[in-house]
């Protein structure tokens, strides 16, 4: 018996190509998007496990002598470089940092090459962004900077170009609280602002009390009484200032903290203080010098604390007035306050 073999036609054929293309059409997208779902997991996996090993730093730090500073962690090429290491369970990211603070908090920052996972230490949870461009621990001028009357746009300086001395920033320091701040210079991609206006009361450039802990004697402190009629010291540099000024903009958490050593550059070289985990700093004699004549910001709104000490007198340090740079008794508190001064990456 001869039986009947047909083939499938060319109308068949192509119903099950168009039938296949659509089922590729929807399945591949789908799966992708299950890898890309994958990788995104990993990655934000990988992220959490640095911060399991940064919190376990910590607790053995504490079984220990504590944590006096914050201390700073470094991948590239997915290694730790640096002093500082980590043991980690599974393979590192292509690069990043982290930073465990003294006070046990942990952020982190890292990349594979496409993707940014971040982690602030004042954050709850990792976030995942797919670009560079902010990927960094520290919150960027763009990031920070907003709109109000003071600065009516964000100059475009912040991506490009250099942000011109004088400029306005209306910057976001903490959640919700916005101060408004001049440029005083843009070097490396850091720029330097100091805030529109004091910042709290009047305050002494430095007190006898706080003379006399840094390891002053009351008869240092006295020294000039006889031959000048005055009391104080500046070789100790400005502490009662810069410690007031610290604990006004403690809650700045938007401003990095840094650790910094501030040197007296009034001409005297008198003292060299370090500073650790400081979001803000006074102004230097120097850059109020370079300013002073050629802007009328920088003093209006009241009189404020240089870090410059005099360099003859010891009983006299430098502060801006209206108009010029002045010459202040130490330990005067009703005269001149501080204005904050930061420094935020572009």
């Amino acid at each position: 018996m001869k039986q009947n073999k047909r083939g499938f036609t060319l109308i068949e054929l192509l119903a099950v190509i168009v039938i296949l293309a659509i089922i590729a059409l929807i399945a591949v997208p789908v799966i992708m998007n299950i890898i890309t779902s994958a990788r995104k997991s990993a990655f934000e996996d990988t992220a959490y496990g640095l911060i399991s090993a940064g919190e376990m730093y910590y607790a053995q730090a504490l079984l220990e002598n504590g944590m006096t500073s914050d201390v700073e962690f470094t991948i590239e090429d997915g290694e730790f470089v640096g002093e500082n290491k980590l043991d980690v369970k599974g393979a590192l990211p292509k690069s990043g940092s982290m930073v465990v603070t003294k006070d046990g908090k942990v952020g982190v920052v890292i990349s594979n090459g496409t993707m940014c996972a971040k982690k602030r230490v004042d954050d709850t949870k990792v976030k995942l962004e797919e670009t560079l461009e902010y990927c960094t621990l520290e919150p960027t001028l763009k990031e920070l900077s907003k709109t109000n009357d003071f600065a009516t746009s964000v100059d475009e300086c912040v991506t490009s170009g250099t942000c011109a001395t004088g400029t306005k920033f209306a910057i976001e320091v903490a959640p919700n609280n916005i101060q408004n701040f001049y440029v005083v210079s843009d070097t490396d991609n850091k720029v330097t602002l100091i805030m529109d206006r004091n910042i709290g009361e009047t305050v002494a450039w430095i007190s006898k009390d706080d003379y006399i802990k840094a390891g002053g004697t009351d008869a240092e402190w006295s020294i000039n009484f006889e031959e000048q009629g005055y009391y104080g010291n500046n070789s100790k540099g400005p502490l009662t200032a810069i410690n007031y000024l610290e604990s006004q903009t403690a809650v700045w958490t938007n401003i990095p903290a840094k650790n910094y050593t501030l040197i007296d550059d009034g001409g005297g070289d008198k003292y060299s203080i370090s500073r650790t985990n400081a979001r803000t700093r006074l102004i230097t004699y120097t850059e109020a010098n370079n300013l002073i004549y050629s802007t009328s910001w920088l003093f209006e709104n009241g009189d404020h604390w240089t870090s410059g000490a005099y360099k003859t007198n010891f009983f006299i340090a430098y502060d801006v007035t209206t108009g010029f740079i002045n010459t202040n008794y130490v330990n005067t508190e009703h005269n001149s306050g501080v204005r904050p001064v930061i420094e935020i990456s572009k």
